[in-house]
């Protein structure tokens, strides 16, 4: 199969992608609960939602009284929900402008506005039966965790300007809900919590970017649910912050203080402002000019014609084990990472697909190869541009090693103030109005991205009939945006792609495609199951 060139740079679809991690992104931004690296004595699953309405004015956690204390659950649960203000002390109040990440962000925000709770990062606290865990504990978690980190406690506000700066807190109260539940109730209530904080944006300037809700039934707390401003964490420091909070319960409430000179979002946009910020933003916006000035790009299919009925945008994923071992039987071999036989395979396709000999694709960077920044709350997530020449390429693992190498370069240029990187795009592309834009986007969510293990005689290929595909709610509006996950023993692919260009039996062929190259490739490793 294979997609005919577009005409033009200039006729790229519209639409911003989340950052996972500035992942609606960065960074996983699944609908359906997704495990996080937590606790054995706590399952916790979170995501960046997709819009979701209230169902009516007398939603539960719509009516509240004019005093703002109390939230009616009448309907629900027969009992109230109890506003606490939780008192924090950090070590200072500082204010600062925003680092490079927060200002991606930020664009994104005012782009989505009024509906920026796309970018809420949202997810619920599951308790399991037999864990005691009382609400007074909690809520002295939640002290210590917003005390502990600035993020957490870090405003908003436009200066005299209209420009947005961050404006640290050292002292203040964070608003807590509490809701009585019977056992029964505690599910129904949890999730009314998670639709109410999924569907409200942040007031940025004056409301701190954390919201906590608590279900207590017979006594313990048996579910809480967290939201979380993009502004503040992406998908890395939200599980940093998780694994902290684990070992915060396991260690009865005690942890290390963080170091004095640990970084912190306001230190690092001092950084990014300082002469040896600047020039390496000015590297990055070279990179950028070097690698896509004066070219087309990848190109989209040629237009399908603007869908009349239906949504602009559909999302497929396909969850395959067999993707999972295939992939790492390839990553040994060439003794890579997985992500980089993803990127590398997806590469080939896309080249196969377009007749392009050259593949490029935004990639979503972490930004914390800096061993001081690896565990930081707070969100550093950014743009990486990957530009990869796979003319000549004997196979596939020839396109992998290539694209390997492209994604170093890639990561090792990415990261510039949003307004430098804005008016560059529209250099190169046809002004502010039309500027340069990348129509593939490629994200590997997942935490840890080392090979499987394989069991002596497996097969991957085995595995190929446990592989099931699924439509989900589009949460992002990129023409084509690629997004690998984990799901427990399997790889999870999904891909969004425009209606206009790309038809749903498109975007299911392009994932089995996929795996079955991984398969392929695989198949042609020696011993692979050595």
């Amino acid at each position: 199969m294979c997609w005919a060139r577009a005409s033009s740079t200039s006729a790229w679809a519209t639409g911003r992608r989340s950052r996972s991690g500035c992942a609606p992104a960065a960074i996983r931004s699944e609908p359906d609960d997704r495990p996080h690296d937590l606790p054995s004595t706590i399952k916790c699953a979170g995501s960046l939602v997709p819009p979701v309405p209230l169902p009516n004015n007398d939603h539960p956690l719509n009516r509240r009284d004019a005093h703002d204390k109390r939230w009616s659950t009448r309907g629900r649960n027969d009992g109230v929900i109890e506003r606490k203000q939780v008192a924090f002390t950090g070590t200072r109040s500082v204010e600062a402008g925003l680092t490079w990440s927060q200002q991606e962000i930020w664009s994104l925000i005012e782009d989505a506005a009024p509906e920026d709770h796309v970018y809420n990062v949202v997810g619920v606290i599951d308790v399991p039966d037999g864990t005691r865990l009382d609400e007074d504990h909690c809520l002295r978690a939640v002290s210590f965790f917003v005390s502990r980190h600035e993020a957490l406690r870090t405003l908003f506000p436009r200066d005299r300007h209209g420009r947005v700066f961050q404006r640290v807190l050292r002292k203040g109260g964070v608003p807590v809900a509490v809701a009585r539940a019977d056992g029964a109730g505690v599910a129904g209530t949890a999730a009314a919590f998670r639709e109410d904080f999924a569907s409200r944006p942040f007031s940025y300037a004056d409301e701190l970017p954390v919201r906590i809700g608590l279900v207590v039934s017979g006594g313990d707390v048996r579910a809480a649910v967290y939201a979380f401003s993009h502004m503040a964490v992406d998908w890395f420091g939200l599980d940093a912050l998780l694994r902290e909070v684990r070992a915060y319960f396991r260690d009865g409430g005690n942890l290390p203080p963080l170091a004095d000179d640990a970084p912190r979002p306001a230190d690092l946009a001092n950084h990014q402002a300082s002469p040896e910020g600047v020039a390496r933003g000015t590297r990055t916006l070279r990179h950028i000019e070097t690698t896509f000035g004066g070219r087309p790009l990848l190109p989209l299919p040629p237009a399908l014609g603007t869908p009349t009925t239906g949504p602009r945008h559909h999302r497929a994923a396909l969850r395959s084990p067999a993707a999972n071992l295939a992939t790492g039987v390839i990553a040994r071999h060439m003794g890579l990472s997985t992500t980089s036989v993803v990127l590398g395979c997806a590469a080939a396709l896309l080249a196969e697909r377009t007749g392009s000999g050259t593949v490029d694709l935004l990639l979503t960077s972490s930004q914390r190869f800096d061993r001081d920044l690896r565990h930081m709350v707070a969100t550093l997530m950014q743009e990486a541009y990957f530009s990869v020449d796979v003319t000549g390429a004997a196979d596939a693992f020839e396109v992998v090693k290539r694209s390997w190498r492209a994604s170093i370069t890639a990561y090792r240029n990415a990261g510039c103030a949003t307004d430098a990187l804005t008016e560059l795009l529209g250099r190169l592309g046809d002004g502010p109005d039309a500027p340069l834009k990348l129509s593939h986007c490629f994200n590997d969510k997942r935490g840890r991205t080392e090979p499987v293990p394989l069991a002596p005689g497996t097969d991957p290929r085995d595995l190929l009939g446990d592989s099931t595909l699924t439509w989900l709610p589009v949460t992002e509006r990129e023409p084509f945006y690629l997004v690998v996950d984990e799901d427990g023993d399997a790889m999870k692919f999904s891909l969004t792609c425009d209606a206009a260009h790309f038809a749903p039996a498109d975007t299911e062929d392009f994932l089995r495609a996929l795996e079955n190259s991984l398969l392929t490739a695989a198949g042609r490793v020696p011993a692979a199951g050595g």
